[in-house]
């Protein structure tokens, strides 16, 4: 699927929508960017491994939020083997999960190009976050592995135009979910 042109029209950014962007500052006092409205996981500790990132665009049109998977690079950086991987999002409402949405498999690289657009009810977005999970699609009867997650506060995104930007992904257990494993 190719993504829709106003996910690729970047002019309508401005040095104005940096405000957006958020810098949060660790217990051992270094800086760590988050996409504009990501919220930083409760407890999170910074540890030396990385888990890559995600850009995504969020855009709410005719009654529809539409959240553009678009890509997500430098994941498993330590690994031999490239992994297949998938998008997987849910909504969520304090502690439970509703409306999962996911993208397909691209196979063999650490910087998939997912291009395909996720859709939401408006009137199921006010007053929730979305998480974002990426996870490593396995073979045979093993479990799939969860790679990173983000979660997004949708309140905190200005929605009436395209918002696009790169979202840290941090451990799969510090978005709330017991196992490392696809829920």
């Amino acid at each position: 699927m190719d993504i829709p042109e106003r996910f690729l029209d970047r002019s309508s950014e401005s040095d104005e929508d940096d405000k957006w962007s958020l810098a949060a500052r660790t217990e051992n006092g270094l800086d760590l960017k988050l996409g504009r409205g990501q919220v930083l996981p409760k407890g999170f500790k910074i540890s030396g491994r990385q888990y890559g990132e995600v850009k995504l665009g969020f855009c709410l049109s005719k009654g529809t939020l539409e959240v553009e998977v678009i890509c997500a690079k430098d994941i498993c950086p330590k690994e031999k083997d490239e992994p297949d991987t998938y998008v997987k999002t849910y909504l969520r409402d304090g502690e439970r999960w509703l409306q999962k949405r996911k993208t397909k498999v691209i196979r063999h690289t650490r910087n998939p190009q997912y291009r395909q657009t996720l859709k939401y009810n408006s009137c199921d977005v006010l007053g929730r976050n979305l998480l974002i999970m990426l996870w490593a699609k396995k073979q045979g009867f093993e479990s799939n592995q969860g790679l990173g997650g983000a979660e997004v506060n949708l309140d905190l995104l200005p929605l009436t135009h395209l918002t696009v930007d790169w979202y840290t992904l941090f451990p799969i257990h510090t978005l709330g979910t017991q196992t490392a494993d696809s829920p």
